[in-house]
């Protein structure tokens, strides 16, 4: 998605998603903001994701105003796959019988760069 507020067309796509990125603007005790702004708490977006029976939810549109670790822990009270992937992230989507999808952190960033 890109900023938007949760709506029945996200949902019907996301049904059985490996993966769904979602806007999360905002945390709940904004969620008033967010909706003036038309944009996503976390928890909506993860309630969402619940909804939709995706595997993972990747949180982006993030602000800054934010610990990113408060907004997972509100995102993960809906749903436990959530994460908040960083620049050079990667996000493995393996066959179904494969497992689950995977971050991996800094995968994406040069070998002579990575940590």
């Amino acid at each position: 998605t890109g900023d938007t507020r949760p709506c029945d067309a996200t949902l019907e796509a996301a049904r059985g998603a490996d993966l769904l990125v979602h806007d999360s603007s905002f945390t709940h005790e904004d969620v008033e903001r967010a909706f003036e702004t038309k944009h996503s708490t976390a928890r909506e977006a993860a309630r969402l994701a619940s909804e939709a029976g995706a595997a993972m939810l990747a949180l982006v549109h993030m602000s800054t105003r934010y610990h990113v670790g408060a907004v997972l822990e509100e995102a993960r009270e809906e749903l436990e796959a959530a994460i908040a992937p960083r620049d050079f992230d990667v996000v493995e989507l393996p066959l179904p019988e494969r497992g689950p999808p995977k971050l991996l952190p800094g995968a994406a960033r040069p070998p002579r760069e990575r940590r």
